[in-house]
């Protein structure tokens, strides 16, 4: 059989392990949903032991009909926190970028660092949940002081894997830019001893910082009775999956930009140099001397699942959503959605913010509320686009588009229409997982380095979306849009007291 590369994309709604050939072609998938642990407002936890469980049980079906395996890599969603016992087992669940518990840490630890300008300039990133791990160890340290006396070694999720699969302990510079605790812009500093200060952990406790191509080591004989694999196979720390679709679609390689949909939007642009923005999420990239700048938005794919979920059950998916909006008219008659059903991030950074329909009337039905909801998640990615031009003076032409939300072509096109560029969608969607696939090549003896040019990328497929042709609609998105930017500062006080009852009414437990 010929050889394959196997790349572990690690989520928190998804574990998918996919065995790819050196070519990059998708050989076999198997995919595993993952519990969210959501006990207490505002917790969202990962069960690590149950999670190995997943990654094993699917590992163990892609590696069934699998070739002799060059390498593995790993790409996980971050950040992720992860604490280890002296013998490497977890001290309590992992507390994933989705909870919110250490808002109160976090605003302090930004008090004790000078600020927000002088956190963002020590970091390269916001102190908030979603970009940094520092507040989240600070209320473990607090409030659960028995678990924190057993912890010997800080982490991510990546290093939980690697620990599991070779008996190593790592991670890489793409997940500690999201840990409060390192510098993005001097990322060869590695831990930073005045932040741990700050926050007081023990630099003894933090894991070694390796690049995400090294071999931190070999898979176990425990690994490989729990996997089906061959003992000894090359394994990578991997990155943080943006990272590593971004690595995968060879970016700064022909695109500057891209976006990926899934439960959130995310479009990243890539730097030369460490010019950053708090508006975005910054970090490293996988190639030495390049950053990467993720303009995420939390539930431009989320919003259609809540539609399909909570608002209109009979409509089963994505694909009947599409044919009732594709019944309204550009400008959804004259209706808005605001995105915003979990707070919102780039570029608001407003976890009061909330989502609303604006401008119903008689006369409007529900595909113009499905179709505002649509154009709203365009909107709001034309907001990020444009902060990217005010900050780095340039503005992508043309955008490849990776992930589950773009096997509609009617939602591209909207997108397209409204952000007056091409956008072409990526040959396979599983990005993250090609990318960590890849590093697994690299660790393996495949490829010679990040920067080989024999890597393969992600391609585009089928014929690229242009805007449309007709003046009328694009100036009507146009006018939309300038109308979608005044809402939110209109209505953001009265969107926090709303949080308020929100929380007071207990429906976030439904």
């Amino acid at each position: 059989m010929n050889e394959i590369l196997l790349g572990i994309d690690a989520g928190t709604s998804a574990v998918k392990v996919c065995a790819f050939t050196p070519a990059g072609e998708l050989h076999a998938k198997a995919q595993r949903p993952v519990p969210l642990i959501t006990s207490h407002l505002h917790w969202a936890e990962l069960d690590l032991e149950r999670y190995w469980e997943l990654v094993t049980d699917a590992l163990r079906e892609v590696s069934a009909d699998a070739g002799p395996v060059v390498g593995i890599g790993i790409a996980t969603t971050c950040p992720t926190t992860v604490l280890l016992d002296a013998q490497l087992e977890p001290v309590r669940p992992s507390i994933t970028y989705l909870d919110n518990r250490a808002s109160g840490m976090m605003h302090r630890l930004v008090r004790r660092l000078g600020g927000e300008e002088a956190a963002f300039a020590a970091t390269g990133n916001r102190m908030s949940p979603s970009t940094c791990s520092a507040g989240t160890l600070r209320w473990v340290m607090e409030y659960e002081p028995e678990a924190w006396a057993r912890v010997r070694h800080v982490g991510f999720l990546n290093t939980f894997l690697v620990a599991r699969l070779t008996g190593e302990l790592a991670t890489d510079p793409t997940q500690a830019s999201y840990s409060g605790l390192f510098s993005v812009r001097e990322p060869a500093r590695g831990w930073c001893p005045e932040l741990l200060e700050a926050v007081g952990v023990p630099r003894g406790h933090m894991v070694p910082i390796h690049p995400p191509e090294q071999r931190v080591g070999s898979l176990s004989a425990t690994a490989a009775r729990s996997t089906g694999l061959a003992p000894g196979t090359p394994v990578a720390i991997g990155a943080a999956d943006t990272a590593s679709a971004a690595f995968a679609l060879g970016i700064n390689r022909g695109y500057k930009a891209f976006e990926s949909v899934g439960t959130s939007g995310v479009v990243t642009f890539c730097l030369d140099e460490p010019t950053l923005d708090p508006a975005f999420l910054n970090r490293q990239h996988i190639i030495p001397n390049l950053w990467l700048a993720h303009g995420a938005m939390s539930t431009v794919g989320g919003a259609f699942g809540w539609l399909n979920d909570k608002v209109w059950p009979e409509l089963h998916d994505l694909a009947e959503l599409e044919q009732l909006a594709a019944s309204s008219e550009p400008g959804a008659n004259g209706v808005v959605f605001l995105p915003y059903l979990a707070g919102e991030r780039s570029p608001l950074w407003d976890p009061n913010a909330s989502g609303a329909w604006i401008g119903l009337r008689l006369g409007n039905d529900r595909a113009d509320l499905v179709r505002a909801v649509f154009e709203g998640t365009a909107y709001g990615i034309l907001q990020i686009v444009r902060r990217a031009e005010e900050c780095w003076g340039w503005r992508p032409q043309r955008m490849l588009s990776v992930g589950g939300g773009t096997k509609s072509r009617f939602w591209l096109q909207i997108k397209a229409d409204a952000l007056g560029m091409e956008l072409s969608r990526g040959h396979i969607t599983d990005a993250s997982a090609l990318g960590a696939a890849l590093l697994g090549g690299i660790t393996g003896g495949m490829f010679e380095s990040v920067t080989d040019p024999q890597l393969p990328t992600v391609r585009s497929e089928g014929d690229a979306v242009s805007p449309s042709a007709d003046e009328q609609h694009l100036e009507r998105y146009q006018r939309m849009a300038r109308i979608y930017d005044g809402l939110y500062p209109a209505l953001a006080t009265s969107m926090s007291e709303l949080a308020a009852v929100y929380e007071e009414s207990g429906a976030f437990a439904r």
